[in-house]
C-alpha cells in the first residue's frame, strides 16, 4: 500500500483550515462596517432622498445592535427609522438587506433583485461577490466592492463619487 497519499492529507487539512481563517479574518469589524454603511447609504440617490430607510440584517446580530444603536440618526438627507434582524429572508420589503450568512446570499440578493433593495455584505473575498455593495478589507486596508451589474438588477442609482474610493466588478 502507498503511503505517500496519506502524508499528504494531513497538509491538505491545515491548509483548508488556515485558509478558512484567512478568508474570515477579512471582514471589517462591525463598527467599521456600521460607520461606512452610512457613508454608502449616503451615496445611493434613491436612498439619500427618502425621508426614512429600513434595514433588515440577515444574521449578524453585532450588526443589528450597532444598526439599531442608530435608529433615529440622520444618514446624510434621510434618517434611519427601522432595523428588524432574522436567520430567514424577510416577507416585507425593507429599504436595505444586509447579508451576514453565506448561505442564504443567493436567496437575499434575489430578494434585493424583487424589491429593489440594495444588498450590502461584510465580505469581500469568500462571498460570491453578488450583492450589490461588499465591504472589507484588501491588501491592509478597509475597501468596498460595487458590483454594477448588480446594483442596476436592483435599481440602484449610484452617485458618481462611489466609483472613486470603490473597486469594481
Amino acid at each position: 500500500m502507498n503511503t505517500q497519499h496519506f502524508t499528504k492529507f494531513p497538509f491538505i487539512l491545515c491548509l483548508l483550515y488556515f485558509t478558512h481563517f484567512v478568508v474570515i479574518a477579512e471582514e471589517l469589524p462591525a463598527r467599521l462596517q456600521v460607520a461606512l454603511m452610512s457613508k454608502i447609504i449616503a451615496m445611493e440617490n434613491n436612498l439619500a432622498t427618502k425621508p426614512d430607510i429600513s434595514i433588515y440584517v440577515l444574521d449578524a446580530p453585532k450588526i443589528t445592535k450597532l444598526l439599531r444603536a442608530e435608529v433615529g440618526l440622520k444618514i446624510g438627507h434621510t434618517r434611519l427609522k427601522k432595523v428588524d434582524t432574522g436567520t430567514e429572508i424577510p416577507k416585507v420589503k425593507y429599504d436595505i438587506i444586509y447579508i451576514g450568512s453565506f448561505v442564504q446570499e443567493e436567496a437575499a440578493v434575489e430578494y434585493a433583485i424583487k424589491n429593489n433593495v440594495m444588498s450590502l455584505y461584510p465580505i469581500i473575498e469568500g462571498m460570491k461577490n453578488s450583492g450589490s455593495l461588499g465591504l472589507g478589507i484588501k491588501s491592509g486596508r478597509p475597501t468596498f466592492l460595487l458590483n454594477i451589474g448588480q446594483s442596476r438588477d436592483e435599481g440602484l442609482d449610484w452617485n458618481p463619487t462611489i466609483l472613486k474610493v470603490a473597486s469594481t466588478k
